[in-house]
Formats: structure tokens, sequence, C-alpha cells
């Protein structure tokens, strides 16, 4: 055997054994193989879709894991007179229980009068609160001078105390948006929590059910985790299944922020109720897709990753896993597009499906990785899927569990990146992976009450910052 593919070997031994390793720890997803193939864009007047295998060979009998990196560009929206583009319908599901009492609701209070200021008469708002019990405290109305009045008369007289009943405010502020008609409208609501749900609704896989009404009737629902004490998975997986965003404000005086965020971004959609949608072939499974709920529908891997703004470029990693028993070219399947624009529905594929070839040599498979992709499916979609990990090692209290982590990652992207030469991959081991080492070690230091603060702090700030960067938002 040659000493080049001696050395081959020995890294996809490495690589390998790693996996081993990752997958024993039960908890870390961060995939072990590379990615898959290539599609050319596909342009309609306003999305533009691409597709790229990041590798397009896999190993005969390995796990057979392969990625693709989609983009996903919208056109630029026209600007007329400095006019909004598109009006809003907003509904705010704020908490008020006792945990919310003095700056937190305050700051709210001052965010949502703010907001008021900022929206159009063409613009509607709903607000609704929730403490032990669920109250409508407006219905979804357009803002004239008089509505505004009795909005923010509304919203001073708000106080806190009670329990969280976050689903039932939940459900409410849903069933403001169902029961009022939509027209050409951009329409979400936006649930704030300081806290953990702990009356009515608080299953988690019901929550998340109950979120994905808003895709099936064209809204999207985004939510906020304020302070320390909240449940940022829950809080996360509900923006998820409502393909919207989450936001964590460690600072209530940034509630502001939020609510502008939304509203500006509700003005400017290029194309509303995306939906990635691909036909599987037999023993083809996507695993993976950014951090998005992956659903099946008859053969056919459904993602909804949200809308896409003016003039916005998004790019997210699919992983897929094939079968490596027999080698032979495999199709993972045709990506395809579907949302709405101007109320409209589109349709854009990919003008060829995706293939990969399952090989024996070890060294094709490793010469088959695509550097500029695979160095981003690094940086941006493992690496993020390793801090998300951590955070929630941290969390958890797991130090050791996390730092295992780390250097798992470290090994197995040191070996592979030892063919393939990344400078972006060498940085983001020498640099990143770093810090992220000394801030595990740095939030286990000090005294016990200490600990435990930088525990909260620390797991809900890495987690947010994976779970913004994984899904390029």
């Amino acid at each position: 055997m040659s000493p080049v593919k001696k050395s081959l070997l020995t890294i996809l031994g490495l690589i390998m054994a790693t996996t081993a390793a990752l997958a024993a720890m039960k908890a870390m997803d961060a995939e072990v193989s590379p990615v898959p193939p290539v599609a050319g864009p596909a342009v309609d007047r306003q999305v533009t879709v691409s597709t790229e295998v990041v590798q397009d060979k896999v190993l005969k009998g390995a796990d057979g894991r392969v990625t693709v990196s989609l983009n996903l560009t919208a056109a630029r929206l026209p600007v007329l007179d400095n006019r909004p583009v598109q009006a809003a319908d907003l509904v705010i599901v704020l908490d008020r229980s006792g945990s919310m009492e003095g700056r937190k609701l305050e700051d709210a209070r001052q965010a949502v009068i703010r907001l008021l200021d900022q929206m159009g008469p063409g613009d509607r708002l709903g607000l609704v609160t929730y403490s032990s019990g669920v109250q409508t405290r407006s219905t979804l109305v357009p803002l004239t001078e008089t509505n505004r009045r009795q909005l923010a008369l509304a919203v001073r007289q708000l106080h806190a105390g009670g329990g969280t009943n976050l689903g039932g405010g939940l459900s409410r502020g849903i069933d403001l948006l169902m029961r009022t008609p939509a027209g050409d409208r951009q329409r979400r609501v936006i649930l704030i929590s300081d806290g953990l749900a702990n009356q009515g609704v608080t299953d988690p896989v019901a929550l998340g059910r109950m979120a994905s009404a808003a895709v099936e009737n064209r809204f999207t629902i985004s939510t906020a985790g304020v302070g320390l004490d909240f449940n940022e998975t829950l809080m996360t997986a509900i923006a998820d299944q409502g393909a919207g965003h989450y936001h964590f404000l460690e600072d209530p005086r940034t509630f502001a922020r939020v609510f502008e965020e939304e509203l500006q971004s509700a003005r400017q959609v290029a194309a509303a109720d995306v939906a990635i949608r691909i036909p599987l072939e037999p023993g083809v499974r996507l695993i993976s897709a950014g951090g998005y709920p992956v659903h099946h529908d008859r053969g056919t891997a459904v993602v909804r990753p949200g809308n896409l703004l003016s003039g916005q470029s998004r790019t997210l990693f699919l992983t897929f896993q094939v079968p490596t028993d027999v080698e032979k070219e495999i199709t993972l399947g045709r990506v395809g597009l579907t949302y709405r624009h101007q109320d409209e529905s589109h349709t854009v594929n990919a003008p060829r499906p995706l293939t990969v070839a399952c090989v024996p040599d070890p060294a094709a498979v490793m010469a088959s990785i695509k550097k500029d992709f695979w160095a981003e499916q690094v940086v941006r979609e493992e690496f993020s899927q390793l801090k998300e990990a951590v955070a929630a090692d941290i969390r958890d209290g797991k130090k050791d569990r996390a730092q295992a982590r780390i250097q798992a990652y470290e090994s197995k992207q040191e070996a592979i990146n030892t063919v393939v030469g990344s400078g972006k991959v060498a940085d983001n081991l020498s640099s990143d992976v770093q810090d992220l080492r000394r801030q595990v070690a740095e939030t286990f230091t000090g005294a016990p009450a200490a600990v435990a603060e930088k525990k909260k702090q620390v797991s809900k700030s890495m987690q947010y910052d994976g779970y913004k960067m994984r899904r390029n938002q």
C-alpha cells in the first residue's frame, strides 16, 4: 500500500473513530461526514435557488451522510415613494406573570407604545396578555388615532401577577389572527415570556404542534425569551414550528428592538410561506436541515425556513443519509421551492437532481470534498451544532461532557483538514474552538452561586449564537 493511501486511511479511521465517540455520547448531532452534489441555479422572478453537494462521493460501508449547501436568494422589492411596501398584522402575546414585575414589564409597556407610533394606519395590532389566565386586551384592529389611544391606555394599565399560562396565551394569539381575514398582509404573532410554562398546556411537543398551525394559515410565530429563567429550547421550538424567529433578550431594555425588527421584516417579505420540498429516492433520508424541523409527506421531505426578505440571501445545509451497501450512483432528490408573492403561489425547481457516488476508495472520497463549501459547512453548520450541544451541557452542569464534545469536534476537523487544507477551518480550530473551550472552563470557575448564574447566562447566549448562525438569520 502506498504511503499516501495509508495516510488517507489513517485519517479516515480517525474520522470514523471520532464518529463512534460522538454517537456514544448520544447527544451530539454534529455530522461527521462532509457533504454532497451539484445542481445549477434555478431562477424565477422573485427567488433564485442553487444547490451544491459538498462531497460527491461516500465510502462503501460508512455511515452514508452527505451534506448539500442550499442557497436561497430573493429579488429586491420596489420602493414606492418611501411608503411601506406591505401592510402588517401583528399580535403581541405578552407575559405578565409575577416574575415580570418591575423593570421587565415597564420596558415591555414602553416598547409596545413605541411600536404603536411606528405602525401606519394600514397596519393592524392585537394584544393578548397571560399569567395564570389569558386576557384579550385588544382584538386585531386598524391603527386609527382612536385605536392607538385605546391600545396605549390598555398597555399602561397592565400589571404583573400570577403564574405562566404560556400555552393559553399562544392559543389566544393564534386565534386572533385566524378569525381575521388576511388579505395581502404579512401576519405574525410575537410571543414574549420570561419564565417556564407552568400552567395550562406545558408539554413542549403540544406547544410546538400548536405553533405549527401558523404555516397552515399563512402567518408566522416569533418568540422572545426575556432574562435568564425561561426555557430557550421551548422558545426555539415554537419559533421553528411557527416559521418565525427566536430572540434572546438578556436585557429587557431591548424589547423595542425586537418589535421594530419584526415590524420591518414584515414590511419587506419578498417570498412568504417558503417551503423546501425534496422528493426522496428509496433508501434516502433527509436527517437535518439547518436546525429547522423536517417533515415527511408521502415520500417528500418538507422544510419551512420562514420568509425571505427583499434582497436577502440565505444558505442552509441539508444533511442526507444514503445507503452504502452497494457501489453505485445514488440520487438524493431534486430540490424544489414553493412560496407566495403578492398572494400568488409560485414554484421553483432545481434544474436537475442531486447525486452522489458510493465508492470503495477512501482517497477518492477525500478528494471529492469541495473545500470552500466544506469549510462553510464546518464553520456555520457543524460548529453551530457544537455550540448548541455545549450550551445544553453547561445548562445541565456537565462540564466534562462539554469539553469532550469540543475535543471530539477538534480531532475530527483537524483530521479532515489535514487533507483539505482550508484556512477558514484552521482559523476556526485555532481561535473559535479554543475560545469555546475557555468559555466552558470559566463558566464552572468560582463560588457555587456565581457558577449557577453564569451557567444560565452562558448557556442561553451560546445557544442563541448557534441558533442564529445555523439558520443563517
